[in-house]
């Protein structure tokens, strides 16, 4: 925990490789956490680097994670350790003409921090609710709550939005090897729903076909 309070946020969050892509715009930090679904969460114990997936939710001032109460992550979490959490969105594959200057289109953000937990079971359901509301808006009105036992089978934390960085790539190759023979393009990419599968019903409540049809037209914006 001494690293992350020695350093100012910006030692922490400035980006060093290509800083003409770096951002330290907040709302397009909103705009990337609110189109995506998870995040990569990266720790230390004992001088071992991990980095697990994990979804989130983000309201404007926090992003809130949850996991296991005995599993390693969430113990460190407790411990005031720093951490990092990792939003990549992809947005198309880079081929350039010369092999060193492929790249990806991308929005990606870093949030330095440390966690707290929430403390009662009135917050985490208030956290669970509004977290799958996020993910699939409507749903809330449409789920069993959980009891005392599955809350108590789950911790919550939240992460303060404070230190962050944002890097975006877009357009198209640069191009340091001239050859007219071989081609060079983007072949955009984005994350695509379809129709549900393993269902309890054939036909599907109308907030899941709205949620489908938005988050597909979503994602070409981005494009």
């Amino acid at each position: 925990m001494g690293v992350i309070e020695t350093l100012t946020t910006n030692d922490i969050t400035r980006v060093r490789r290509h800083p003409e892509r770096a951002s330290y715009d907040r709302d397009l930090l909103m705009d990337i956490l609110s189109n995506g679904f998870v995040c990569s969460v990266s720790f230390q114990v004992d001088g071992q680097p991990f980095i697990i997936p994990m979804t989130y939710y983000n309201d404007s001032e926090y992003i809130y994670i949850h996991g296991n109460p005995a599993s390693r992550i969430v113990n460190t979490f407790r411990s005031g350790a720093p951490l990092a959490i990792s939003v990549l969105e992809l947005n198309g594959i880079v081929l350039a003409k010369g092999l060193a200057s492929n790249s990806m289109n991308y929005r990606s953000a870093i949030i330095f921090g440390n966690a707290v937990e929430l403390p009662t079971d009135e917050d985490k359901l208030s956290y669970f609710t509004e977290w799958i509301d996020r993910m699939v808006p409507g749903r809330k009105e449409k789920t069993i709550l959980p009891n005392e036992e599955e809350l108590r089978g789950v911790s919550a934390f939240k992460v303060k939005i404070e230190k962050f960085s944002v890097k975006v790539r877009k357009g198209g190759p640069v191009e340091t090897r001239k050859n007219p023979e071989i081609w060079s393009g983007v072949i955009p990419a984005s994350l695509k729903f379809s129709t549900p599968e393993f269902a309890s019903s054939p036909e599907a409540p109308d907030y899941v076909m709205r949620f489908i049809e938005s988050r597909n037209g979503e994602s070409k914006k981005h494009q």
